[in-house]
């Protein structure tokens, strides 16, 4: 990049009529897509007149503003917009390295979120008070925490390619302040009754589909991808091979997610009731009269949620099943390593931090058990205790 070499102490002008406010203009160094460099005027407000009375104070901001471009390391900066930059260059580098999920995440946050908003905006323009402005007009138009956050994620992730690429000096989007999340939707608390009950009440074939995550921790995207060839019911294993998302085939999460998942005796009925009496080793287990894979959504929006809302359970999805598979196996006591390797985890901090949760009755029984413990075994019942004071009572 080229070394500015111009010393400048920028110009200061008041603008407003009710609420003055001071407004700076400066040149910055500035490379174009095409490499060549050129001098640019850039203007920026400074803030209100009410909290800087004097000119002298203004030419201060403004002198802290230029320093970093007066001084002898300053490299310049690129014309690139973000729409350019996203089409151009992220893209094309970061799609053939990345999983189709993931591409369907980034094409859904760039071109219905930030293309529309900064896309026009050049990439050394883009800061911190405009990033923060976006995401705050993003949770005021209605959009969820989770959403925003993710168009958060992207958003640093692309300006910190350009950054890496040196074409802005620093990425603005680790400095913004994200929000507090508010209240979470309550959960039905995983309960093998629970599970029971919605196992008994799914149609097919969510009600195979359902028993088989919750048992063996698999993702939706694996079981649907799975192949007779890989699975052996003399043995009682799976073998994960392969993820589908959307009708589109893909290697798994990671690595660690290739890997042999055994199967209950429960499992192993339902797979031989599924399994063709004429068998094709590269059929799918479960798919469409087509032999094409079935839809998540599909069952999910047709099958699965309609059942839980009947049985009023809460946020229960796919994944879930999958939560509970971690909860009940640690539950039942079988050790962090082997959860951590049923559910193909590339650590056991995942499965300890994240998919862990509480059975209801086990925390009931860890109260009784800490009750105990304090009482002693001598303490069979609760003593009477004493009548309180009438004074205290009155």
């Amino acid at each position: 990049m080229a070394q500015n070499r111009h010393f400048q102490q920028g110009s200061l002008f008041k603008r407003g009529t009710r609420q003055k406010v001071w407004v700076a203009r400066w040149w910055e160094t500035v490379v174009g897509p095409d490499g060549k460099t050129g001098r640019l005027r850039r203007s920026e407000v400074l803030g209100p007149v009410a909290d800087m009375p004097t000119r002298r104070e203004a030419q201060q901001v403004l002198s802290d503003r230029l320093r970093s471009i007066n001084s002898g390391d300053y490299r310049s900066q690129s014309t690139w917009t973000l729409k350019s930059f996203i089409q151009d260059r992220w893209w094309p580098e970061v799609q053939p390295t990345i999983k189709h999920s993931t591409r369907q995440h980034y094409d859904y946050v760039v071109n219905c979120h930030l293309i529309p908003a900064l896309g026009d905006m050049q990439l050394r323009l883009i800061t911190r008070d405009s990033v923060q402005s976006f995401l705050s007009g993003k949770l005021k138009a209605g959009l969820s925490w989770r959403t925003v956050k993710h168009v958060r994620t992207t958003l640093g992730t692309i300006l910190k390619a350009a950054e890496d690429d040196d074409l802005i000096t620093s990425n603005p989007v680790p400095k913004t302040r994200f929000p507090r999340r508010g209240p979470v939707p309550e959960k039905t608390p995983i309960d093998p009754g629970k599970i029971r009950d919605l196992l008994q009440a799914l149609p097919e074939p969510s009600h195979s589909i359902a028993l088989l995550l919750g048992s063996t921790g698999m993702r939706i995207g694996e079981l649907l991808a799975l192949r007779w060839r890989d699975v052996d019911l003399e043995a009682g294993m799976i073998r994960v091979r392969q993820t589908v998302y959307e009708g589109v085939f893909d290697d798994p999460k990671t690595k660690r997610s290739r890997r042999t998942v055994p199967v209950g005796k429960q499992g192993i009925e339902v797979l031989k009731q599924w399994k063709p009496s004429r068998l094709d080793p590269d059929a799918l287990v479960f798919s469409t009269g087509k032999g094409t894979p079935l839809s998540r959504r599909n069952l999910l929006n047709r099958q699965f949620k309609p059942t839980c809302e009947r049985l009023g359970l809460k946020g229960v999805t796919w994944h879930w099943l999958r939560h509970a598979t971690a909860t009940l196996s640690s539950s039942a006591g079988v050790p962090l390593g082997a959860v951590q390797e049923l559910l193909g985890h590339s650590s056991s901090q995942i499965t300890r931090e994240v998919y862990l949760e509480a059975v209801p009755s086990d925390v009931k029984n860890a109260v009784q058990t800490v009750e105990d413990l304090i009482l002693g075994p001598k303490w069979t019942q609760v003593p009477n205790l004493p009548e309180p004071a009438n004074s205290l009572i009155n």
